[in-house]
């Protein structure tokens, strides 16, 4: 009897004390369930969110904000680039569908929270369609499944908030959500790592030959693309008409709103500018030749893309350090996002920052035209207003490519040419613009014994031998959105299937929306027909490409 007892209370002891300590939290954490879960507010995610709420209005759809505030559009709108990366084709653009519609009711250089409030209002209208804000991934939940694939169960919430000095940190609670079919729209492809999915590091699939020593040493320590700080101006002078005036360009768009594109003689050889970036390059900071934007028509105010950020490791946070969710294999210096924008920050409010940006300007018959009295504008901490977003140009990549650096470089003009027809039939979408490289180190600006720009030629001499910038569109494939990894998982963002030189081109955000779109359809027949993304055959692309057509996206050049 005494045995019976004891081996009783040793049970319960076993059983209770450490399930309670250890399960408790996860049996009190509330539970969602829904059919389609987007995680990324930005472009592709707002895109994947109307598209997967307006086909499928009997199925539940939530949209995860992983943002400090509540607000949609990511980069486009709290990341303050508010110059929409545009190349037109024939005279025509070609990423429609979405980001047409924002396009048309915003312009080119638009007002961010304008183009938020847009968006907002555009998903507002999906009574099936939840909106989480300030929420971010602490841990994914999968299923194994045969042939070493998995399935996303769910994803584990917690919320997030930005504190006085810029840091970002986790708050209290969480939330469990279930679903069917996930979207991975971020910058980070957080929940393709999460998930386990195997992702390419930023340029490890260059050829050897281009890349510096340290980061031929270990696969999976190489860099990414130069990330960038936005900050906003005022008192910025424009002339009476869009004109060029010395190597300012000076434009607007249909809405009257103004931009300002150039300063690359300014930036080469101005002695202010040049002191600027040779003190703070090696540092890892330098001006570029820059993009600037009104915060709308009529506005004081501008954005400015020009401080290049050097060594960002877009998946580092501060908060996962200590966790295997920080990236394991670091290269000397590489900075986490958090660390990356408080000490660009820093470099913003230096006074030596503002004396270089005034260089870039142009006097003619009197008159100053350009950023020669520019003043930053300051928030009521007396701190520079900045993207609540860094710049990300690049983190991770899908594996195998989809999407290769030949088809992009050599699209064709049609079905009938180029080496992108194999992608004709799949295709969901048409991805343009230029493949445009940022940097990836300080150094690589300095060529043949001068700063150079664009680099991209120079990084890679193999492409401009090939024949150097695409001429065409080309046509994105279906099988970019997937990964045979992870059977229910679509890849709009970061993490789509492309090589790391195709993204060059298709990083920008119009196509982005492109992504999006056609992610949101694929989800939205996979739960209306009870399928696997992964497993989409003839009959399934033909379906999403009808309703993609019916929604206002562009499939043929």
């Amino acid at each position: 009897m005494r045995k019976l007892l004891f081996y009783g209370v040793l049970i319960l002891l076993i059983l209770f004390i450490p399930f309670g300590y250890w399960v408790y939290p996860y049996l009190t954490t509330p539970v969602m369930v829904y059919d389609v879960v987007i995680y990324g507010g930005g472009f592709a995610g707002c895109a994947s969110a109307y598209n997967a709420a307006w086909l499928a209005p009997e199925k539940k759809v939530l949209l995860i904000v992983p943002e400090s505030t509540s607000h949609l559009g990511g980069l486009g709108t709290i990341g303050g680039q508010n110059f929409a990366d545009i190349r037109y084709w024939q005279n025509q653009l070609v990423t429609e569908g979405s980001f047409l519609r924002w396009f048309r009711e915003n312009g080119q250089f638009y007002n961010t929270q304008k183009m938020a409030e847009t968006i907002k209002k555009e998903l507002a209208q999906f009574p099936n369609l939840t909106i989480l804000y300030q929420q971010d991934i602490k841990k994914v939940q999968t299923k194994k499944l045969d042939q070493g694939r998995c399935a996303i169960k769910a994803v584990l919430l917690t919320p997030i908030f930005r504190g006085e000095q810029g840091e970002l940190s986790w708050g209290k609670g969480r939330l469990q959500v279930e679903g069917k079919v996930f979207i991975d729209a971020s910058d980070e492809g957080r929940l393709a790592r999460l998930a386990g999915n195997t992702l390419l590091v930023g340029r490890e699939d260059w050829p050897a030959e281009y890349l510096p020593p340290d980061e031929q040493k270990e696969a999976g320590a190489v860099r990414q693309q130069a990330a960038t700080l936005m900050f906003r101006v005022t008192e910025v002078k424009t002339p009476s008409i869009p004109e060029q005036k010395g190597d300012l360009q000076f434009v607007t768009d249909y809405f009257g709103s103004w931009a300002i594109i150039g300063g690359k003689e300014t930036w080469q050889n101005n002695p202010v500018v040049r002191q600027f970036n040779e003190h703070y390059g090696p540092q890892g900071f330098a001006i570029k030749p820059l993009n600037a934007a009104q915060d709308g028509a009529g506005s004081d105010e501008w954005w400015l893309n020009m401080l290049l950020v050097f060594d960002v490791d877009g998946r580092a946070r501060e908060m996962d350090r200590g966790t295997r969710f920080f990236p394991q294999k670091e290269l000397e210096g590489q900075k986490t996002v958090e660390r990356a924008w408080r000490e660009a920050r820093e470099i913003v409010q230096k006074p030596e920052f503002l004396e270089a940006l005034r260089q870039f300007k142009v006097v003619e018959d009197g008159q100053m035209y350009g950023f020669g009295e520019a003043k930053l504008v300051l928030d009521q901490n007396n701190q520079p207003v900045v993207g609540e977003l860094m710049y990300l140009r690049e983190t991770v990549h899908s594996k195998p490519f989809a999407l290769t650096t030949e088809e992009v470089q050599h699209a064709g003009s049609g079905p009938q040419e180029g080496k992108d027809l194999d992608n004709y039939e799949e295709r969901i979408g048409l991805g343009y613009y230029m493949m445009d490289i940022n940097a990836y180190l300080y150094e690589e600006l300095w060529q043949k014994n001068s700063f150079v720009w664009p680099v991209t030629e120079y990084l890679r001499p193999d492409w401009f031998k090939a024949g150097g910038q695409p001429k065409n569109p080309v046509y994105l494939p279906y099988s970019m959105l997937i990964t045979k990894e992870c059977v229910n998982l679509l890849l709009p963002g970061y993490a789509t299937g492309c090589s790391s030189f195709a993204w060059a081109e298709i990083r920008v955000l119009p196509n982005l929306a492109v992504l999006g779109d056609a992610a949101g359809v694929a989800a939205a027949r996979a739960v209306l027909y009870g399928e696997r993304p992964v497993d989409f055959d003839t009959e399934q692309i033909r379906w999403v490409q009808e309703k993609l057509r019916e929604m206002g996206a562009r499939l043929e050049k």
